[in-house]
């Protein structure tokens, strides 16, 4: 007659190397799967783009490109700087509080506040408007001998956008009567050097 009485120990045993075997299984199909989800390296690449300072001259702008948007650097000089002030009475967020997006950890006393950068001379915006993503154009000389009408009679100089005649100086932070919300995001850099950075 067969022995009927159950061998609890062989059949822990066996659920134990079954649920191993599972176990194992499940991992060899879930890392593939999970890498396959991890960004590649040259996307990694392309999510940070370096940018030469030093090829500025003195008040020009360059437009780079940075995750597929663009990009405003500008080489301000002394005069540009110096007239960031007197006009804050006109500006919707002059210190840039209201921004919906984190400010940069850099971005914490009154002055960097004011010229929005680390480096006063070299401000680094994305260069989409906020209210509808248009391109401002870059309209540095102050008063209206070059625009017109389209700018204020006491214009410090700034963007104005096309689009919509939003209105922005020259830190990037948006006139009061502007469609325009916000001021002209920051974008994440740092300094590798005196004169080069990496944005993203």
């Amino acid at each position: 007659m067969a022995d009927d009485t159950v061998n609890c120990k062989r059949r822990n045993f066996l659920w134990g190397v079954a649920s191993g075997l599972g176990a194992a299984g499940a991992a060899g199909v879930a890392v593939p799967f999970v890498s396959s989800m991890m960004p590649a390296a040259d996307t990694l690449a392309a999510s940070t783009t370096e940018f030469d300072l030093s090829t500025l001259v003195s008040g020009q702008l360059v437009v780079i490109a940075w995750q597929g948007n663009p990009v405003f650097v500008v080489h301000r000089t002394e005069a540009m700087l110096k007239r960031l002030t007197n006009h804050e009475h006109k500006l919707k967020d002059p210190e840039s509080h209201a921004d919906p997006r984190v400010q940069a950890d850099w971005m914490k006393t009154s002055e960097q506040r004011l010229v929005r950068s680390i480096k006063p001379e070299y401000l680094v915006l994305n260069a989409a408007c906020t209210h509808l993503g248009c391109i401002p154009l870059f309209k540095p000389s102050p008063g209206q001998a070059e625009w017109g009408d389209t700018v204020p009679s006491d214009w410090p100089g700034g963007w104005h956008c096309p689009c919509h005649g939003s209105l922005y100086d020259l830190a990037g932070r948006v006139f009061d009567g502007s469609p325009a919300p916000f001021n002209l995001y920051t974008v994440p850099y740092k300094y590798l050097s005196d004169t080069k950075i990496l944005i993203g």
